[in-house]
């Protein structure tokens, strides 16, 4: 029996950090020989590095992902993903969720798994509609589009850790590795909180 994890985030290694994801692989003892990594949609259903890793795995092995929306973000998918797993009787570890395939899986399991796709994929169409709507509006106002500009509020928001490691970085108490690192952070990430939270 072996531990994989699978690691994937929508857009390039510039926008958005696997940082959360490694950890989660590490806290739960597995190698990094064993990590598959990617920069995809959770739509697209032909990915090199899932491939790859639903090829390697053996029977009674155990498949680690953060969350189901990082396997797959469609209901199809996940559902021949759960197939496949019953056929080759692994473990799959999904967050909070795990489905042990090791045995017979219960009606009320596999139904719980079927919600749990079905918001995944919803939640995907309203990002993709929410993404239109602004891409419209901003045209309409002559605007190009693009992100927000980052701001403390923004970033406080999106991660409440920083606010209190802030404190203790620039007390001295701790250094910027430990910020980005307590952060859950990429340092590309970190100067630019800092560069922000320092203008503010």
């Amino acid at each position: 029996m072996a531990k994989y994890s699978y690691q994937r985030c929508s857009t390039s290694r510039e926008r958005q950090s696997m940082l959360r994801q490694e950890k989660y692989a590490r806290d739960n003892g597995i190698l990094e020989s064993n990590w598959y990594q990617e920069y995809a949609s959770g739509a697209k259903k032909d990915r090199p590095k899932l491939k790859q890793l639903l090829s390697s795995l053996k029977d009674g092995d155990e498949l680690y992902v953060i969350e189901a929306s990082r396997l797959t973000r469609s209901l199809q998918q996940l559902l021949e993903i759960l197939d496949f797993a019953k056929s080759k009787k692994l473990k799959l570890v999904m967050g909070d969720f795990v489905l042990d395939c090791t045995g017979s899986l219960s009606i009320l399991t596999q139904g719980q798994l079927m919600m749990l796709g079905m918001i995944n994929e919803i939640n995907r169409l309203m990002i993709v509609e929410a993404v239109k709507e602004g891409v419209d509006a901003a045209r309409e106002e002559g605007r190009i589009g693009g992100q927000p500009k980052l701001t403390r509020e923004r970033i406080y928001n999106k991660n409440p850790d920083v606010a209190k490691y802030y404190i203790e970085y620039i007390e001295h108490r701790i250094n910027f590795t430990e910020f980005c690192r307590l952060c859950v952070i990429s340092r590309n990430t970190g100067y630019r909180y800092l560069k922000v939270l320092k203008e503010n």
